[in-house]
């Protein structure tokens, strides 16, 4: 059980890894949505033992470029509104200072804490097409 927690910005994002229980796999670090920093991303979770799941949040068409790679690379990805995402940090006294890094790690958490409840992104062709546009 691998949950992969994104909080997506413009042209960047901050990735958090923690396995159940929270233990740390890979602490906040950046990918910026280029090929190459993205590729090392998959690079990453592709050594990684157990099932993977990536949670973010929507954010408009910020999310799109990492969401079409890693959804083109195959893994399960759930696409969260940010509305749920406030409700569950406030309701789990998680939020306190807000930054990117403390962002990714609240969203890991959630990944973990509601991992059989999350729902996997499915697009149709059309979007898929769509989405690609923005990479």
């Amino acid at each position: 059980m691998i949950s992969v927690g994104i909080d997506v910005s413009k042209g960047k994002s901050t990735v958090c890894i923690l396995k159940s229980y929270g233990e740390i796999v890979s602490s906040p670090f950046e990918v910026q949505h280029v090929e190459k920093d993205l590729e090392a991303l998959d690079n990453l979770l592709d050594k990684l033992d157990g099932e993977i799941r990536i949670v973010m949040e929507a954010t408009g068409i910020y999310h799109l470029p990492i969401l079409t790679f890693l959804h083109d690379k195959g893994y399960f990805i759930s696409v969260i509104n940010p509305f749920a995402m406030k409700k569950y940090a406030k309701n789990n006294s998680i939020r306190g200072a807000k930054t990117d890094k403390l962002d990714s790690i609240m969203i890991a958490n959630y990944g973990i804490e509601k991992w059989f409840k999350l729902q996997k992104y499915e697009g149709d062709e059309e979007t898929y097409a769509e989405l690609k546009l923005f990479c």
